[in-house]
């Protein structure tokens, strides 16, 4: 058997007794005693070296975690600050892209969309103040001329309609500016895109020529259409499409002088089943500094005077053609050269 005592010094021992046997007969005892303080010694240091590598183990675990979490964390905060910061109106906040990958990605997409915020809420403040600027002379106009109606102009019959023609020549523009403005957010917000059916560009384009015909021939201006053979149709709303070269071919006019040529050329684009416009005029030219804004709102460049007796624009037939070129897909572009046209 086996047996845990102290002997009589008081020390623990384990005590084992095994029978020695020869076949049936017992020929003796074996006795052994092993004192258990070095074996429990041994056991003791053992746990305490597993307790510290696990005590060890632990606290790097905790001091990684720990680290990990205030990685994580970290840009998050600063995430959440620099939004809130944004709902209380300051748009020029940014974050510094830190963290994992991720948060990285998703910092500098904060940037970006920050960014782009800012530019779209400053272009509704330039549209704005721009828009009511153009209102309000017309406006003005016309209470002026309500007012002195008012105050006797009505009894000199001559001045009396005089006063009344520019009154409704200045509603006919705020009408004009207003649908325009409907137009240009219908379009840019996609409202008036409609059903894209095969249109023959071709088509559009006579026609249009042979609408400013007259006009061109009044104000002394060679119009010329070209037409190259063979070209595509391509998917659009026709009457967007017929607006696109109304607009151009307007403002082309407006701005050639008497004897000058304005032309229209329909010719291949540069991929398949794509058709470029060309209207090009003799005019005096726009400066550098002003083809970047020719087709922002409202944006006039006053370098360059219109025909006389030509009213005044809105200043959105470009930014309209270009709405609608783009929400076809196309591109649309000016180069100019100051006293060789545009």
């Amino acid at each position: 058997g086996i047996n845990v005592r102290d002997n009589s010094q008081g020390e623990q021992f384990m005590y084992m007794a095994v029978l020695v046997q020869r076949e049936i007969e017992v020929i003796g005892i074996l006795r052994l005693a092993v004192p258990l303080e070095p074996s429990l010694q041994a056991a003791r240091q053992s746990f305490l070296i597993m307790l510290l590598v696990a005590i060890l183990i632990a606290s790097g675990v905790s001091l990684f975690g720990w680290v990990l979490a205030n990685n994580l964390t970290r840009p998050i905060q600063v995430l959440t600050r620099a939004a809130e910061n944004m709902e209380h109106g300051d748009l020029g906040v940014r974050v510094k892209p830190s963290g994992p990958q991720e948060l990285h990605r998703l910092s500098e997409a904060f940037n970006s969309m920050a960014s782009k915020l800012q530019s779209n809420v400053n272009e509704l403040r330039a549209f704005v103040a721009n828009a009511s600027h153009e209102l309000r002379t017309p406006l003005t106009v016309v209470k002026l001329r309500a007012e002195a109606l008012r105050e006797g102009a009505l009894e000199d019959t001559e001045v009396a309609e005089r006063f009344l023609g520019e009154i409704e020549t200045e509603i006919d523009r705020l009408v004009r500016m207003v649908n325009d403005l409907l137009d240009l957010s219908r379009m840019e917000a996609g409202l008036d895109a409609g059903k894209r059916v095969p249109v023959n560009l071709k088509s559009i384009a006579y026609e249009v020529y042979e609408t400013f015909k007259i006009r061109a021939a009044r104000a002394e201006v060679n119009l010329k259409l070209e037409v190259e053979p063979g070209l595509p149709s391509v998917m659009g709303n026709e009457d967007q499409m017929r607006r696109v070269f109304y607009n151009l071919l307007e403002n082309a006019i407006k701005y050639t002088p008497s004897n000058g040529q304005t032309e229209m050329l329909l010719r291949p684009g540069p991929n398949p089943n794509t058709v470029r416009l060309l209207v090009r005029d003799t005019g005096p030219g726009i400066p550098p500094e002003h083809l970047t804004h020719v087709f922002e709102r409202f944006y006039r460049a006053e370098t360059n005077p219109q025909r006389p007796g030509v009213q005044r624009g809105s200043g959105l037939g470009l930014a309209i053609a270009k709405s609608i070129v783009e929400s076809h897909g196309g591109e649309m572009g000016v180069s100019s050269q100051v006293g060789n046209g545009t």
